[in-house]
């Protein structure tokens, strides 16, 4: 899609406004550290000018590593959060760039304090500016003053999650100005409250008559051919085209191209947990902070298990198998918030909201996500990692595997306490290919960050916790 005036503006003016913010984050720096600091400076400070100098030099560092972690594309469909932490991981490389730089130029001896203020005040002077930004940005979308019009050809599962996305999401300014369906009976009447304006078989005619700004096709009737033929005419029509993932069960952004002589081949990129130093990483990250949290949580641990016993005098834990990393089965630890054999007469099935099932100290603990507790052992084992998809039982890998494409993908790393299926509301008794599609974005997008912001969503995440 070409870039419009207005989107070139507006990243003038984000680019503008990052450089207004690392100007104010080095002149606050600078103050704080010789003007206002705790450590004394001995002798005179060093003149203010030498770190004006410094920072037409820190500026296009700066600039190298925002555009490196795209936050110079012109179209994001991420969270505020999201953006916010990814201005953490791009500050943090550049004053580590420009520390080693400090290294090689002699002329004039930098503070090494005064850098470390600079990572702190960069980082939030950035981010204030990035979230006044994507405000002031999500109100001119949510006018409607800069819309993506998108034209839908197929009616389905993955129509309707556009088209509800699309209305809980002004924001990202993608209106759905209609839908092409196969079925004949459907033109003329609403999908999830849009018009279904004609037949897919006619979409050329009609997306020359509606004009959209983007094409999306979701029918997975469409032959290899024919979709080649419908790319064609609407580069034609300088109109963008999409494919919906999910046509060919790939539910995934992770596809590369690979070309063997002059024929491209599509396959999934190597995971980011497959390198061996962020499974170091992420491992340690793991132990430091399941015994902090063992440390903080010893008392509540203690208090846990005396209303377990009074409640019915059964055992405080429970045990169950389950399947993690490479298909290897462990004993999953929780809690016991069941009836003792609470199966016996009905088998494997799930817990349900107002299960009959659960004791009355488990109903409170499964509310707070207290009853996860003693998995720090797992993690502290190796079994499991704090955060990565659920583990589930044998009986229902072997259920969903059958009949979910892509179901045993989610196995290829360390499953985990909490994931980002779960902060997302997506537990319990709701849909797995929902819940399938949050753990493939998690393993696709892995960082320690990333970690970080769904144990941090996780403290409030108690949809569906039953």
């Amino acid at each position: 899609m070409p870039i419009t005036p207005k989107q070139k503006r507006f990243m003038l003016l984000t680019f503008l406004c990052d450089a207004l913010a690392v100007f104010l984050s080095v002149c606050v720096a600078y103050a704080i550290r010789f003007w206002i600091g705790v450590i004394p400076v001995h002798g005179a400070p060093p003149r203010f000018i030498e770190y004006m100098r410094a920072l037409l030099f820190a500026l296009p560092v700066y600039f190298i590593f925002f555009r490196a972690y795209g936050l110079y594309q012109m179209t994001r469909h991420i969270r505020r959060i999201e953006e916010i932490f990814m201005v953490i991981k791009a500050v943090s490389f550049a004053i580590v760039a420009l520390m080693a730089m400090t290294f090689f130029y002699r002329t004039f001896s930098y503070s090494r304090l005064f850098l470390v203020k600079l990572w702190v005040l960069s980082i939030f002077f950035v981010s204030v500016s990035r979230y006044l930004l994507i405000q002031w940005e999500y109100k001119r979308k949510v006018r409607q003053e800069e819309i993506i019009q998108v034209l839908l050809i197929g009616a389905n599962r993955s129509t309707r999650n556009i088209v509800k996305w699309a209305k809980t999401n002004p924001h990202y300014g993608r209106f759905v100005i209609g839908v092409l369906a196969s079925e004949p009976e459907l033109i003329g009447k609403h999908f999830e409250g849009v018009t279904v304006l004609g037949a897919s078989a006619d979409c050329e005619e009609l997306i020359a008559r509606w004009k959209p700004d983007e094409v999306i096709l979701v029918d997975t009737a469409f032959s290899r051919e024919r979709i080649t033929d419908l790319v064609a005419f609407c580069e034609d029509q300088l109109i963008e085209f999409k494919v919906g993932a999910d046509i060919y069960g790939l539910m995934t952004r992770n596809v590369a191209v690979e070309y063997i002589s002059t024929v491209p081949l599509l396959g999934f990129r190597r995971l980011r947990l497959d390198d061996l130093w962020n499974r170091f990483v992420k491992r340690t990250f793991d132990l430091i902070v399941s015994f902090a949290i063992l440390g903080v949580t010893m008392p509540l641990w203690l208090a846990i298990m005396v209303l377990i016993k009074i409640n019915d005098r059964g055992p405080v834990f429970y045990a169950q198998e389950r399947m993690g990393r490479d298909q290897k089965l462990f004993r999953l630890l929780k809690f016991r918030t069941m009836k003792v054999d609470a199966e016996r007469e009905t088998g494997p099935v799930w817990a349900q909201k107002n299960d009959s099932r659960r004791t009355n100290i488990g109903d409170f603990l499964r509310r707070f996500n207290l009853d996860e507790l003693p998995q720090l052992f797992n993690v502290l084992k190796g079994d499991m990692s704090l955060v990565g998809p659920r583990p589930e039982r044998p009986h229902f890998v072997e259920k969903f595997r059958e009949s979910i494409p892509r179901y045993m993908a989610r196995h290829k790393i360390k499953s985990g306490i909490t994931g980002w299926a779960q902060v997302n509301g997506y537990r319990g008794d709701t849909s797995i290919q929902e819940r399938l599609k949050y753990d493939l974005y998690y393993m696709e997008n892995w960082s320690l960050l990333f970690d970080i912001e769904v144990l941090i969503m996780t403290l409030f995440a108690f949809k569906n916790a039953y």
